[in-house]
């Protein structure tokens, strides 16, 4: 009889065991306390239990009965569960793996090229710096404090099962453009619904190009069942911790936000507008103790951070990284290092260290060009790049002899007889992609193809580099991604343009005015919101715009000479035209993300004498806070050049060792500089020590603290200091340089005569060290010591 009870107690731990958590956990546990209460009773009253079955022996007996009143007892328990809780948690769980199922499905659909082949995808593990906002900001404005705001972490090591790395309820993913963020993103999505990570029970995924299209009102409940049946349901979690919605492509997004605006809470049944309703996200307003991440560019930050209490910045490829790119990309070892080495040689690190570009670089040489020396000079900007990668792409049928657009003439044409321009069918997917940039939509379709006089033949056939199809065997299409577009976009708008047009167009798209009455018809869906849209898209315009003339584009097909000349090719009207807008925007006060664009404008343009002629009106820039990727400190160092600037603001630039050697011809001009919290070691207290002992040194200031050059690299400074006669005032506070970093301090610093003040703050000096402090002040009085 006890081993029988015994028995029934180890079946519903199994059941446990195999059951779900939460309520059936519950019902298991009521089962167990049944069956026991009912043996038990049944043991102390099995005489008075008139239960009795024919040809059935006592201990049988004694197992049926309890089992039907715990199996009755189950029943009406279930039931009153089922109403209260259960029915609501089941319909959630359903509504989350008919999801997944979804989720699934767009993952795997959009993975084919326009030609119907897979797409080639490689995954790298990235590199995040995870930033305190807040934090961040405090120290922005209060410099006296050596204070870590950041640290660096694997992708992976972003959310964990076991903690949460990012104690944040709004979390904002930074990025250059083609860094990454919405791979990875679809990457964290994808290892949720495969189960490789359980942070969370529900991980929302919407892009700002669906948003685009709703036109109307909308809650969100409603815009969760949109996205899947029962979706809403989410909502009601217990834990709101277990769900995170992910908002893609910030940039991309048509309707201006109202984060400003926005006061009061809003339940998850109320109405607004979409923009309005992305506000409340974002502002806390609406879902407050739900995760939310946003993807964008850092143009977007400066009016966002204050709502996000969590930064997260995607790293460029780093060289290791850069080779595993490679080398699951290419089939064999040797093609691989022979793209890395081609690379290094021809000192292009900068555009491969961007995920996007290095794929570039590998189609550039799967289609059998060379990075040669002769054409380094065309691709060391992004535009040139991409040009050099239309026509590697298209190459294969302009080798043959004929030209593409005449075969694609005899495709299009009811009458082959009639001649059609080189160009013309690239300006007409231009104009298209244009148009699809201003509205904000991604896909392209038949009936879209058919209005610009395109086809899905010459899609599938001629450009399914540039585009994948949303299904294996459909006929809508999207970019491959949103520079595709742009560089589309940007080839049809720098071939129409005219120079009297140029001024208006440029202060529409870069500075958001509109004139009353507008020229050009390029501007006729242009609104002021399309400046924050457009930051790359004009980049790309000033490049093609300083390309060879529209003959010359792909008359060297076949050739691995350059797409363009290595002379400038600007006309002078034009570059008159493009001299007198700088001047006029330089007469503002640029922020850090003007002036980092204002100088990828110049850098993309290519023309040693606009560059000369702007440099004389470029005085001040400031970089404050303005992470630089290795493409914008080429941007930096080719602008400059020829400026001698009064200061030059670079504090939390994240510029590292690397950043100060390629910079070093532009520091050397300047009268202020400022290097606050770089990540300096003593590599690059050596390299400025040799910048203050060049004789054309103009640095007056030189501030550097919140850095690790540690006591061999002040030592350098103090080396410089002997000789230097322009220095007035040094700082290296929080630069953690001991006391053995003053050892000669005072022998070097007795030579000098021109330094009024030093700061030597924060670095955590013994006895000895405060001992020469004091020594170099009774030496220097004239000298003012902090």
């Amino acid at each position: 009889m006890r081993w029988d009870t015994l028995r029934l107690i180890i079946v519903s731990e199994v059941f446990l065991y195999t059951s779900m958590e939460g309520v059936r956990k519950l019902l298991w546990w009521l089962l167990k306390l049944s069956i026991v209460g009912c043996c038990i009773l049944s043991y102390f009253f099995i005489d008075q239990i008139p239960l009795k079955i024919s040809g059935a022996d006592s201990s049988i007996t004694f197992i049926i009965a309890p089992l039907l009143v715990a199996l009755a007892l189950i029943f009406i328990v279930r039931k009153i569960i089922y109403k209260t809780y259960w029915k609501e948690w089941f319909k959630t769980f359903s509504a989350i793996e008919k999801y997944k199922v979804e989720v699934k499905r767009s993952l795997s659909c959009c993975i084919y090229m326009a030609d119907g082949n897979k797409k080639l995808v490689a995954y790298v593990e990235r590199i995040l710096e995870v930033i305190d906002t807040k934090l961040y900001s405090l120290v922005k404005t209060q410099l006296g404090k050596k204070t870590r705001v950041s640290q660096t972490i694997k992708s992976k090591e972003l959310f964990t099962s076991s903690e949460k790395k990012l104690n944040s309820k709004r979390i904002i993913l930074v990025g250059k453009a083609g860094m990454g963020k919405t791979y990875f993103s679809e990457e964290f999505l994808r290892n949720w619904v495969e189960g490789r990570t359980h942070r969370y029970k529900c991980i929302i995924y919407l892009t700002f190009r669906e948003l685009n299209s709703i036109e109307y009102e909308i809650s969100i409940k409603e815009l969760l069942e949109a996205k899947c049946e029962s979706l809403s349901s989410v909502l009601t979690l217990k834990n709101p911790d277990d769900l995170l919605i992910i908002l893609d492509g910030l940039d991309e997004f048509k309707y201006n936000l109202n984060c400003d605006l926005q006061s009061s809470r809003s339940d998850v049944d109320s109405s607004f507008p979409v923009h309005d309703l992305v506000s409340k996200l974002i502002t806390k307003n609406l879902l407050p103790n739900v995760d939310v991440m946003v993807t964008a560019p850092w143009t977007f930050l400066n009016k966002l951070d204050q709502y996000f209490t969590c930064m997260v910045v995607i790293q460029g490829f780093d060289d290791q990284q850069m080779k595993q790119y490679f080398d699951y990309l290419c089939k064999h070892k040797l093609q691989s290092e022979s793209i890395c080495g081609s690379i290094k040689k021809n000192n292009i690190s900068h555009l491969a260290s961007v995920p996007l570009y290095s794929f570039m670089l590998h189609q550039i040489m799967k289609n059998g060009s060379t990075l040669s020396q002769s054409s380094v000079k065309n691709i060391n900007t992004c535009s040139r790049l991409l040009i050099q990668f239309l026509k590697s792409c298209l190459g294969y049928s302009l080798k043959e002899g004929k030209s593409i657009f005449e075969k694609l003439t005899t495709v299009m044409m009811a009458k082959p007889a009639i001649k059609q321009n080189p160009e013309d069918f690239i300006r007409r997917l231009g104009k298209l992609s244009y148009n699809s940039l201003l509205s904000g939509q991604l896909t392209v379709n038949a009936e879209a193809l058919k209005k610009y006089g395109l086809s899905e033949k010459i899609l599938n056939k001629y450009f399914s580099s540039f585009f994948y199809k949303k299904h294996s065997n459909g006929s809508s299409f999207e970019y491959c991604h949103a520079t595709i577009k742009e560089m589309f976009a940007a080839f049809y708008c720098a071939r129409v343009v005219r120079d009297d047009e140029l001024k208006e167009c440029l202060d529409a798209w870069v500075r958001g005015i509109i004139p009353p009455s507008i020229k050009s018809n390029l501007l006729f869906h242009v609104t002021t919101h399309h400046r924050f849209q457009l930051k790359h898209f004009t980049r790309l315009f000033m490049g093609f715009l300083s390309a060879a003339d529209s003959s010359r584009l792909f008359s060297d097909a076949g050739r691995s000479s350059s797409l363009q000349s290595d002379t400038a090719t600007l006309k002078d009207t034009t570059r008159d035209v493009l001299v007198r807008w700088f001047q006029r925007w330089l007469q503002n006060d640029l922020r850090a993300e003007d002036c980092l664009n204002l100088l990828h404008y110049i850098f993309e343009l290519q023309d040693p004498d606009l560059t000369k002629r702007v440099s004389k009106y470029i005085k001040w820039i400031n970089m404050c806070t303005k992470p630089l990727s290795a493409i914008d400190v080429q941007a930096l160092r080719f602008s400059l050049k020829e400026s001698k600037l009064e200061e030059l603001d670079l504090r939390f630039c994240e510029l590292g060792d690397k950043g100060v050697e390629q910079l070093r011809d532009i520091l050397v001009n300047c009268k202020i500089v400022q290097l606050w919290s770089n990540k300096l070691s003593e590599k690059s207290g050596e390299i400025l020590s040799e910048i203050l002992q060049t004789p054309e040194c103009a640095i007056e200031v030189l501030s550097i603290g919140n850095n690790n050059l540690g006591p061999v690299g002040v030592q350098y400074l103090w080396k410089a200091l002997e000789s230097n006669q322009t220095l007035r005032t040094l700082c290296v506070c929080g630069n953690d340089i001991q006391s053995k970093g003053t050892e000669t301090l005072v022998q070097s610093l007795e030579e000098n005569s021109t330094l009024e003040e030093i700061f030597l703050g924060i670095n955590d000096l013994s006895e000895d060290g405060l001992k020469n402090v004091m020594e170099l002040r009774k030496r220097r009085s004239d000298l003012r010591v902090m």
